[in-house]
């Protein structure tokens, strides 16, 4: 097998974190493999930097530039022309940007690269949180305790209803078994409200 030259590979990832970009925008969730990928990304372990972009706000973000300043620039003479595909090339806008002196036209540090990877981290990490969260799957903290609260207070109030009223006479005439098996009838009942909420 031919072995991919590493600026081909390299631009073969840029590629596939714009993709992975623009997938997140648009609502979309990560693999456990892309995870892990933004997540060395995150942590300086890659330094690509985008090599291309999908739209004019994707070229934008990756020059560090506003969008208005990449519509000004199109107008220029020499300015890239998007691909076929309708992406654009960041390396040649970049070089556009630099041969000009215009803003925008220095590529990424790894500190940059790095720092984006982590914005897009965090904000994929806070988009799982609100659906894990509209799923009912994360609940507040103030819910958890009110609720555990209310069947605490339900389970004592039945415990101390059994042992101090309901079951002191029926006891009194029982041996010693009768009595066990009776009272542990009323653990049964407590720990069956504790787990179950039964009457919540």
């Amino acid at each position: 097998m031919e072995q991919i030259p590493p600026e081909v590979a390299r631009k073969l990832l840029n590629r596939d974190f714009t993709n992975l970009i623009s997938r997140v925008q648009a609502g979309g969730k990560l693999t456990r493999a892309e995870r892990a990928m933004l997540q060395a990304m995150a942590a300086g372990s890659s330094d690509s930097a985008i090599t291309s972009a999908a739209n004019f706000n994707e070229l934008a973000d990756a020059l560090g530039v506003t969008r208005q300043a990449i519509h000004t620039w199109r107008k220029m003479e020499g300015a890239p022309e998007p691909s076929a595909n309708g992406t654009h090339d960041v390396a040649a806008w970049r070089e556009f940007a630099k041969q000009r002196g215009l803003k925008g036209g220095e590529e990424l540090t790894d500190a940059e690269s790095s720092l984006k990877a982590r914005k897009l981290l965090a904000e994929v990490m806070e988009r799982e949180l609100r659906l894990k969260v509209k799923q009912g799957e994360f609940v507040p903290l103030d819910d958890v305790r009110t609720r555990w609260a209310y069947h605490v207070g339900q389970a004592v109030a039945l415990l101390r209803k059994r042992l101090e009223n309901e079951l002191p006479p029926i006891l009194s005439g029982l041996d010693a078994t009768a009595i066990r098996k009776e009272l542990s009838g009323a653990v049964d009942e407590f720990a069956s409200l504790m787990h179950d909420g039964d009457g919540a």
